[in-house]
Protein backbone atom coordinates (compact mmCIF):
# COMPACT_ATOMS: atom_id res chain seq x y z
CA UNK A 1 0.00 0.00 0.00
CA UNK A 2 2.92 2.55 0.70
CA UNK A 3 4.34 1.36 -2.40
CA UNK A 4 1.22 2.02 -4.44
CA UNK A 5 0.39 5.54 -2.38
CA UNK A 6 3.89 6.56 -4.00
CA UNK A 7 3.51 5.32 -7.41
CA UNK A 8 0.31 7.27 -7.52
CA UNK A 9 2.17 10.42 -5.88
CA UNK A 10 5.29 10.26 -8.49
CA UNK A 11 2.61 9.95 -11.06
CA UNK A 12 0.13 13.21 -9.89
CA UNK A 13 3.34 15.19 -9.63
CA UNK A 14 4.90 14.05 -13.08
CA UNK A 15 1.61 15.10 -14.77
CA UNK A 16 1.34 18.47 -13.08
CA UNK A 17 4.91 18.72 -14.24
CA UNK A 18 4.08 17.96 -17.68
CA UNK A 19 1.31 20.00 -17.60
CA UNK A 20 3.35 23.17 -17.54
CA UNK A 21 5.54 21.94 -21.03
CA UNK A 22 2.54 20.48 -22.71
CA UNK A 23 -0.56 22.03 -24.82
CA UNK A 24 -2.85 20.22 -26.98
CA UNK A 25 -5.27 21.75 -30.36
CA UNK A 26 -7.65 19.85 -33.01
CA UNK A 27 -9.55 21.04 -35.06
CA UNK A 28 -12.92 20.11 -36.52
CA UNK A 29 -14.16 20.27 -39.85
CA UNK A 30 -17.02 19.52 -42.30
CA UNK A 31 -18.47 20.83 -45.88
CA UNK A 32 -20.40 20.14 -48.86
CA UNK A 33 -20.22 21.08 -52.84
CA UNK A 34 -22.12 21.09 -55.69
CA UNK A 35 -21.14 21.57 -59.26
CA UNK A 36 -22.88 21.99 -62.57
CA UNK A 37 -20.64 19.05 -64.47
CA UNK A 38 -19.55 15.79 -63.21
CA UNK A 39 -16.16 17.69 -61.76
CA UNK A 40 -15.42 20.81 -59.57
CA UNK A 41 -13.81 23.80 -60.45
CA UNK A 42 -10.19 23.31 -60.54
CA UNK A 43 -9.17 25.69 -57.62
CA UNK A 44 -11.67 24.39 -55.28
CA UNK A 45 -9.83 20.92 -55.03
CA UNK A 46 -6.23 21.59 -56.35
CA UNK A 47 -3.55 22.35 -53.73
CA UNK A 48 -5.61 21.72 -50.61
CA UNK A 49 -3.46 18.49 -50.15
CA UNK A 50 -6.27 16.48 -51.56
CA UNK A 51 -8.92 17.04 -49.04
CA UNK A 52 -11.15 17.05 -51.72
CA UNK A 53 -11.26 14.58 -55.09
CA UNK A 54 -12.63 16.14 -58.14
CA UNK A 55 -15.80 15.10 -58.36
CA UNK A 56 -16.18 14.78 -54.42
CA UNK A 57 -18.87 16.43 -52.80
CA UNK A 58 -18.70 16.21 -49.57
CA UNK A 59 -15.73 15.54 -47.18
CA UNK A 60 -14.91 15.99 -42.90
CA UNK A 61 -11.73 16.42 -41.32
CA UNK A 62 -10.47 15.63 -37.99
CA UNK A 63 -7.25 16.39 -36.34
CA UNK A 64 -5.89 16.43 -33.08
CA UNK A 65 -2.10 17.79 -32.16
CA UNK A 66 0.19 17.81 -28.92
CA UNK A 67 3.14 19.79 -28.23
CA UNK A 68 5.80 19.00 -25.56
CA UNK A 69 8.30 21.77 -24.65
CA UNK A 70 11.72 19.79 -23.57
CA UNK A 71 13.34 23.20 -22.81
CA UNK A 72 12.99 26.68 -23.75
CA UNK A 73 14.07 26.13 -27.15
CA UNK A 74 13.29 23.06 -28.32
CA UNK A 75 10.24 21.01 -28.38
CA UNK A 76 8.57 17.77 -29.92
CA UNK A 77 4.54 18.29 -31.46
CA UNK A 78 2.95 14.93 -32.81
CA UNK A 79 0.05 15.64 -34.79
CA UNK A 80 -2.69 13.27 -36.24
CA UNK A 81 -5.59 13.97 -38.74
CA UNK A 82 -8.19 12.41 -41.43
CA UNK A 83 -10.36 13.10 -43.33
CA UNK A 84 -13.32 11.61 -45.64
CA UNK A 85 -14.16 12.55 -49.45
CA UNK A 86 -16.64 11.14 -51.34
CA UNK A 87 -16.17 9.67 -54.70
CA UNK A 88 -12.27 8.61 -54.42
CA UNK A 89 -10.58 5.37 -54.83
CA UNK A 90 -10.16 5.48 -50.93
CA UNK A 91 -12.60 7.94 -49.50
CA UNK A 92 -11.49 7.46 -46.00
CA UNK A 93 -7.58 8.19 -45.32
CA UNK A 94 -5.00 9.43 -43.14
CA UNK A 95 -3.71 13.28 -43.89
CA UNK A 96 -0.79 14.20 -41.45
CA UNK A 97 0.48 11.68 -39.43
CA UNK A 98 4.14 12.76 -37.67
CA UNK A 99 6.39 13.67 -35.10
CA UNK A 100 8.45 15.74 -35.12
CA UNK A 101 11.46 17.88 -32.67
CA UNK A 102 12.81 20.71 -33.63
CA UNK A 103 15.48 23.00 -31.55
CA UNK A 104 16.76 26.69 -32.82
CA UNK A 105 18.48 24.94 -35.71
CA UNK A 106 17.30 21.69 -36.48
CA UNK A 107 13.74 20.08 -36.97
CA UNK A 108 13.58 16.52 -37.90
CA UNK A 109 10.08 15.10 -38.92
CA UNK A 110 9.40 11.64 -39.46
CA UNK A 111 5.81 10.59 -41.01
CA UNK A 112 3.44 12.23 -42.99
CA UNK A 113 3.07 16.11 -43.25
CA UNK A 114 1.57 18.33 -45.38
CA UNK A 115 3.91 21.56 -46.90
CA UNK A 116 2.43 25.21 -45.36
CA UNK A 117 0.67 27.23 -47.09
CA UNK A 118 2.38 30.32 -48.23
CA UNK A 119 1.91 33.79 -49.74
CA UNK A 120 -1.48 33.31 -48.37
CA UNK A 121 -2.59 30.75 -50.49
CA UNK A 122 -2.69 32.90 -53.33
CA UNK A 123 -0.02 31.24 -55.62
CA UNK A 124 -0.97 28.95 -58.29
CA UNK A 125 2.11 26.68 -56.91
CA UNK A 126 2.73 27.25 -53.51
CA UNK A 127 5.63 29.21 -54.69
CA UNK A 128 7.00 25.56 -55.70
CA UNK A 129 6.92 24.43 -58.94
CA UNK A 130 8.15 20.76 -57.80
CA UNK A 131 6.30 20.60 -54.17
CA UNK A 132 3.15 22.33 -54.27
CA UNK A 133 0.27 21.12 -51.70
CA UNK A 134 -1.63 19.13 -54.66
CA UNK A 135 -1.17 15.74 -53.36
CA UNK A 136 -1.58 14.07 -49.91
CA UNK A 137 0.90 14.67 -47.48
CA UNK A 138 4.04 11.54 -48.22
CA UNK A 139 5.22 9.29 -45.88
CA UNK A 140 9.02 9.79 -44.79
CA UNK A 141 12.18 11.46 -42.60
CA UNK A 142 13.11 14.37 -43.15
CA UNK A 143 15.93 16.76 -41.65
CA UNK A 144 15.34 20.27 -42.11
CA UNK A 145 17.36 23.34 -40.61
CA UNK A 146 14.26 24.67 -38.37
CA UNK A 147 15.05 28.76 -39.78
CA UNK A 148 18.38 30.24 -42.20
CA UNK A 149 21.42 29.54 -40.30
CA UNK A 150 23.31 32.82 -40.10
CA UNK A 151 26.82 32.69 -41.35
CA UNK A 152 27.29 36.45 -40.56
CA UNK A 153 24.94 39.63 -40.90
CA UNK A 154 25.11 39.33 -44.71
CA UNK A 155 25.10 35.45 -45.37
CA UNK A 156 22.43 32.90 -43.95
CA UNK A 157 22.31 29.32 -45.10
CA UNK A 158 18.57 26.96 -44.99
CA UNK A 159 18.36 23.75 -45.86
CA UNK A 160 16.97 20.26 -45.89
CA UNK A 161 17.20 16.44 -47.44
CA UNK A 162 14.53 14.26 -47.48
CA UNK A 163 13.61 10.35 -48.51
CA UNK A 164 10.08 9.69 -48.84
CA UNK A 165 8.36 6.36 -50.15
CA UNK A 166 5.33 6.12 -53.10
CA UNK A 167 3.29 3.57 -51.79
CA UNK A 168 0.11 4.56 -53.78
CA UNK A 169 -1.39 2.21 -56.89
CA UNK A 170 1.36 2.49 -59.46
CA UNK A 171 3.56 1.31 -62.49
CA UNK A 172 6.74 0.91 -60.42
CA UNK A 173 5.70 -0.52 -56.87
CA UNK A 174 7.27 0.94 -54.01
CA UNK A 175 9.10 3.87 -55.47
CA UNK A 176 11.14 6.38 -53.75
CA UNK A 177 11.43 9.61 -54.00
CA UNK A 178 14.82 11.57 -52.53
CA UNK A 179 14.32 15.04 -52.09
CA UNK A 180 16.95 17.73 -50.94
CA UNK A 181 17.22 21.94 -51.28
CA UNK A 182 20.17 24.40 -50.47
CA UNK A 183 19.20 28.40 -50.46
CA UNK A 184 21.98 30.85 -49.65
CA UNK A 185 20.23 33.88 -48.11
CA UNK A 186 21.82 37.36 -48.83
CA UNK A 187 20.66 40.57 -46.68
CA UNK A 188 21.98 43.73 -48.41
CA UNK A 189 20.17 45.96 -45.76
CA UNK A 190 17.43 45.66 -43.92
CA UNK A 191 14.98 46.67 -46.54
CA UNK A 192 16.55 44.02 -49.23
CA UNK A 193 17.07 40.37 -49.57
CA UNK A 194 18.14 37.91 -52.30
CA UNK A 195 17.48 34.58 -51.90
CA UNK A 196 19.04 31.61 -54.49
CA UNK A 197 18.12 28.57 -54.16
CA UNK A 198 18.60 24.80 -55.69
CA UNK A 199 16.14 21.98 -55.46
CA UNK A 200 16.21 18.27 -56.34
CA UNK A 201 13.64 15.45 -56.52
CA UNK A 202 14.30 11.73 -58.00
CA UNK A 203 12.39 8.90 -57.85
CA UNK A 204 14.63 5.54 -57.83
CA UNK A 205 14.33 1.92 -57.12
CA UNK A 206 11.11 -0.08 -56.67
CA UNK A 207 9.77 -3.00 -58.99
CA UNK A 208 9.05 -2.17 -62.47
CA UNK A 209 6.41 -4.85 -64.50
CA UNK A 210 8.70 -4.33 -67.08
CA UNK A 211 12.00 -4.16 -65.88
CA UNK A 212 12.07 -6.00 -62.33
CA UNK A 213 13.63 -5.09 -59.43
CA UNK A 214 15.37 -1.40 -60.24
CA UNK A 215 18.54 -0.55 -58.24
CA UNK A 216 18.10 -0.06 -54.45
CA UNK A 217 21.16 -0.44 -52.79
CA UNK A 218 23.18 2.34 -51.31
CA UNK A 219 25.26 2.36 -54.34
CA UNK A 220 22.53 3.55 -56.04
CA UNK A 221 21.66 5.91 -53.72
CA UNK A 222 25.01 7.65 -53.81
CA UNK A 223 24.28 8.23 -57.62
CA UNK A 224 20.88 9.36 -57.26
CA UNK A 225 21.81 11.68 -54.71
CA UNK A 226 24.60 13.15 -57.07
CA UNK A 227 22.59 12.58 -59.99
CA UNK A 228 25.24 10.49 -61.54
CA UNK A 229 25.34 9.74 -65.19
CA UNK A 230 24.43 5.83 -66.09
CA UNK A 231 27.10 4.07 -67.25
CA UNK A 232 25.53 1.05 -68.33
CA UNK A 233 23.81 0.55 -71.37
CA UNK A 234 20.46 -1.26 -72.08
CA UNK A 235 16.63 0.00 -72.03
CA UNK A 236 16.19 0.11 -68.47
CA UNK A 237 18.19 2.81 -68.72
CA UNK A 238 16.87 4.23 -71.38
CA UNK A 239 19.76 6.58 -72.53
CA UNK A 240 19.05 8.74 -69.32
CA UNK A 241 21.48 11.32 -68.02
CA UNK A 242 21.19 10.26 -64.53
CA UNK A 243 20.32 7.10 -62.73
CA UNK A 244 17.03 7.75 -61.81
CA UNK A 245 13.49 10.00 -62.51
CA UNK A 246 15.26 13.89 -61.56
CA UNK A 247 13.93 17.02 -61.51
CA UNK A 248 15.11 19.97 -59.96
CA UNK A 249 14.89 23.93 -60.12
CA UNK A 250 16.75 27.06 -59.61
CA UNK A 251 15.30 29.61 -57.44
CA UNK A 252 15.93 33.28 -57.81
CA UNK A 253 13.96 36.10 -54.87
CA UNK A 254 14.43 39.75 -54.65
CA UNK A 255 12.65 40.92 -51.60
CA UNK A 256 12.14 44.85 -50.63
CA UNK A 257 10.50 46.27 -47.70
CA UNK A 258 9.01 49.97 -48.80
CA UNK A 259 6.84 52.50 -47.23
CA UNK A 260 4.13 50.91 -49.12
CA UNK A 261 4.73 47.64 -47.77
CA UNK A 262 6.94 44.29 -48.66
CA UNK A 263 7.33 43.03 -52.10
CA UNK A 264 9.22 40.19 -54.04
CA UNK A 265 10.01 38.90 -57.66
CA UNK A 266 10.80 35.84 -58.01
CA UNK A 267 11.98 33.32 -60.95
CA UNK A 268 11.77 29.25 -60.53
CA UNK A 269 13.65 27.52 -63.77
CA UNK A 270 12.80 23.49 -63.48
CA UNK A 271 15.46 21.36 -65.02
CA UNK A 272 15.27 18.21 -66.16
CA UNK A 273 18.77 17.21 -67.47
CA UNK A 274 21.90 18.90 -68.07
CA UNK A 275 20.32 20.72 -70.75
CA UNK A 276 18.15 22.39 -68.28
CA UNK A 277 20.94 23.08 -65.61
CA UNK A 278 22.36 25.28 -68.13
CA UNK A 279 19.31 27.01 -69.15
CA UNK A 280 19.10 25.56 -72.08
CA UNK A 281 14.99 25.69 -71.22
CA UNK A 282 15.22 29.57 -70.77
CA UNK A 283 12.73 31.04 -70.67
CA UNK A 284 10.71 28.11 -68.69
CA UNK A 285 9.42 28.17 -65.31
CA UNK A 286 7.57 30.45 -62.57
CA UNK A 287 7.82 34.50 -62.90
CA UNK A 288 6.13 36.06 -60.36
CA UNK A 289 5.67 38.92 -57.65
CA UNK A 290 4.14 39.22 -54.65
CA UNK A 291 3.16 42.64 -52.60
CA UNK A 292 1.96 42.54 -49.20
CA UNK A 293 0.62 46.58 -48.81
CA UNK A 294 1.04 48.10 -45.36
CA UNK A 295 -1.88 49.60 -43.43
CA UNK A 296 -4.24 48.18 -45.45
CA UNK A 297 -7.84 47.44 -43.97
CA UNK A 298 -9.06 45.48 -46.99
CA UNK A 299 -6.26 44.01 -49.44
CA UNK A 300 -3.45 42.11 -47.41
CA UNK A 301 -1.73 40.05 -50.32
CA UNK A 302 -1.47 40.77 -53.94
CA UNK A 303 0.63 38.17 -56.54
CA UNK A 304 0.86 37.69 -60.22
CA UNK A 305 2.56 34.75 -61.47
CA UNK A 306 3.16 33.67 -65.22
CA UNK A 307 4.39 30.54 -65.88
CA UNK A 308 5.41 28.52 -68.81
CA UNK A 309 6.55 25.19 -69.70
CA UNK A 310 6.64 25.04 -73.38
CA UNK A 311 10.28 25.61 -74.40
CA UNK A 312 11.98 21.91 -72.39
CA UNK A 313 15.44 22.57 -74.36
CA UNK A 314 13.63 22.34 -77.46
CA UNK A 315 12.02 19.12 -79.35
CA UNK A 316 14.66 17.86 -80.44
CA UNK A 317 17.84 16.11 -79.95
CA UNK A 318 19.06 16.34 -76.33
CA UNK A 319 15.60 18.29 -75.71
CA UNK A 320 11.83 17.03 -75.18
CA UNK A 321 12.55 17.23 -71.33
CA UNK A 322 9.25 16.12 -71.00
CA UNK A 323 8.86 17.49 -67.29
CA UNK A 324 7.11 15.30 -64.75
CA UNK A 325 6.99 12.15 -67.49
CA UNK A 326 9.56 9.26 -67.65
CA UNK A 327 9.36 6.22 -69.68
CA UNK A 328 10.78 3.77 -66.75
CA UNK A 329 8.95 5.27 -63.81
CA UNK A 330 5.42 5.93 -66.40
CA UNK A 331 2.88 6.81 -63.21
CA UNK A 332 5.03 10.11 -63.46
CA UNK A 333 5.24 12.56 -60.73
CA UNK A 334 2.58 11.57 -58.93
CA UNK A 335 0.76 10.50 -56.08
CA UNK A 336 -2.32 8.44 -56.13
CA UNK A 337 -2.69 9.98 -59.89
CA UNK A 338 -2.52 13.67 -58.82
CA UNK A 339 0.40 15.48 -59.36
CA UNK A 340 2.80 16.15 -56.93
CA UNK A 341 4.05 19.89 -58.45
CA UNK A 342 2.68 22.63 -60.59
CA UNK A 343 -0.81 21.71 -60.89
CA UNK A 344 -1.34 22.72 -65.00
CA UNK A 345 0.70 20.09 -65.63
CA UNK A 346 -1.96 16.88 -66.63
CA UNK A 347 -1.84 13.55 -66.33
CA UNK A 348 -4.42 10.73 -66.53
CA UNK A 349 -4.45 8.35 -63.71
CA UNK A 350 -7.33 6.31 -65.25
CA UNK A 351 -4.93 5.39 -68.34
CA UNK A 352 -3.69 2.10 -68.78
CA UNK A 353 -0.12 1.57 -68.46
CA UNK A 354 1.98 -0.24 -70.64
CA UNK A 355 5.59 -0.07 -72.42
CA UNK A 356 4.18 2.68 -74.98
CA UNK A 357 1.82 4.77 -72.53
CA UNK A 358 2.62 7.17 -69.46
CA UNK A 359 0.53 9.49 -67.53
CA UNK A 360 1.45 12.38 -68.51
CA UNK A 361 -0.94 13.53 -70.99
CA UNK A 362 0.42 17.72 -71.19
CA UNK A 363 3.10 19.54 -70.01
CA UNK A 364 3.83 22.11 -72.26
CA UNK A 365 1.24 24.62 -70.61
CA UNK A 366 1.23 28.75 -70.82
CA UNK A 367 -0.35 29.53 -67.89
CA UNK A 368 -1.37 33.53 -66.37
CA UNK A 369 -2.40 33.45 -62.45
CA UNK A 370 -3.67 36.31 -60.22
CA UNK A 371 -4.28 36.32 -56.72
CA UNK A 372 -6.24 38.87 -54.08
CA UNK A 373 -6.91 38.29 -50.37
CA UNK A 374 -7.51 41.10 -47.90
CA UNK A 375 -10.34 41.48 -45.10
CA UNK A 376 -13.65 43.84 -45.06
CA UNK A 377 -14.43 44.06 -41.52
CA UNK A 378 -14.67 40.51 -39.48
CA UNK A 379 -14.71 38.62 -42.97
CA UNK A 380 -11.60 37.15 -44.66
CA UNK A 381 -11.57 36.82 -48.62
CA UNK A 382 -9.65 35.47 -51.39
CA UNK A 383 -9.78 35.53 -54.77
CA UNK A 384 -7.50 33.38 -57.80
CA UNK A 385 -8.39 33.42 -61.21
CA UNK A 386 -6.18 31.53 -63.82
CA UNK A 387 -5.99 31.80 -68.00
CA UNK A 388 -4.10 28.69 -69.02
CA UNK A 389 -3.23 27.26 -72.55
CA UNK A 390 -2.14 23.53 -72.80
CA UNK A 391 -0.12 22.11 -75.47
CA UNK A 392 0.34 18.41 -74.55
CA UNK A 393 3.60 16.82 -74.59
CA UNK A 394 6.26 17.28 -77.88
CA UNK A 395 5.89 14.22 -78.37
CA UNK A 396 2.11 14.07 -78.99
CA UNK A 397 0.97 17.28 -79.07
CA UNK A 398 -2.74 18.17 -78.68
CA UNK A 399 -4.55 18.65 -82.10
CA UNK A 400 -5.36 22.58 -81.23
CA UNK A 401 -4.25 24.14 -78.25
CA UNK A 402 -7.09 24.14 -75.42
CA UNK A 403 -7.81 27.13 -73.16
CA UNK A 404 -9.10 26.81 -70.05
CA UNK A 405 -9.93 30.05 -67.14
CA UNK A 406 -10.10 29.06 -63.25
CA UNK A 407 -11.76 31.52 -61.21
CA UNK A 408 -12.13 30.68 -57.36
CA UNK A 409 -13.74 33.30 -54.21
CA UNK A 410 -13.67 32.23 -50.86
CA UNK A 411 -15.05 34.54 -47.96
CA UNK A 412 -14.80 33.35 -44.22
CA UNK A 413 -16.38 34.84 -41.31
CA UNK A 414 -14.58 33.52 -37.98
CA UNK A 415 -16.52 33.66 -34.39
CA UNK A 416 -15.08 34.05 -30.96
CA UNK A 417 -16.98 30.90 -29.67
CA UNK A 418 -18.97 29.03 -32.51
CA UNK A 419 -15.88 28.34 -35.67
CA UNK A 420 -15.95 29.78 -38.64
CA UNK A 421 -18.18 29.80 -41.73
CA UNK A 422 -16.61 29.77 -45.32
CA UNK A 423 -18.47 30.17 -48.15
CA UNK A 424 -16.89 28.75 -51.81
CA UNK A 425 -17.21 29.75 -55.48
CA UNK A 426 -15.60 28.71 -58.46
CA UNK A 427 -15.97 28.87 -62.28
CA UNK A 428 -14.22 27.43 -65.33
CA UNK A 429 -14.86 27.99 -68.87
CA UNK A 430 -12.82 25.46 -71.70
CA UNK A 431 -12.38 25.80 -75.23
CA UNK A 432 -13.17 22.01 -75.40
CA UNK A 433 -15.97 21.77 -72.53
CA UNK A 434 -18.96 23.27 -71.12
CA UNK A 435 -18.17 26.39 -68.41
CA UNK A 436 -18.57 24.71 -64.63
CA UNK A 437 -20.14 26.44 -61.87
CA UNK A 438 -19.72 25.38 -58.45
CA UNK A 439 -20.12 26.26 -54.60
CA UNK A 440 -19.45 24.77 -51.99
CA UNK A 441 -19.88 25.76 -47.88
CA UNK A 442 -17.41 24.56 -45.15
CA UNK A 443 -17.70 24.88 -40.96
CA UNK A 444 -14.42 24.23 -39.21
CA UNK A 445 -13.60 24.40 -34.95
CA UNK A 446 -10.47 24.74 -33.57
CA UNK A 447 -10.00 23.87 -30.05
Amino acid sequence: MKYLSLIVLLAISAVTIAQENISFGGMLEAAGYASSQNELPLWMYANQSRELGARSNVNGTAEIFTTYKLTDSSSVQFKGSTFYRNDVSDELQRKELFIEFKNTWLRVTAGAKENPEVAQGLSSTNQNFLWSRNHRPLPGLKLATSKPLRINNTFSIDASIAHYQLNDDRFVKDTRLHYKHLALITQLNDRTSITSKIQHVAQWAGTSPQFGELPNDIEAFIDVFFAKEAQESGEVNEGLNAVGNHIGSYLLEYNWKAKFGAISWYHEHPFEDGSGTRLANFPDGVWGVYWQPNNSNFISGVLYEFTTTKDQSGSFGVGQDNYFGNRIYRSGYSYEGEIIGFPFILNDPTLELDESTIAIISNRVAVHHFGLAGQYKSVLWLLKSSIAKSFGRFINPFPEPVTTTHHFLESTYPTESFGSFTLILGLDTSSVIETNFGGGLKYSYAF
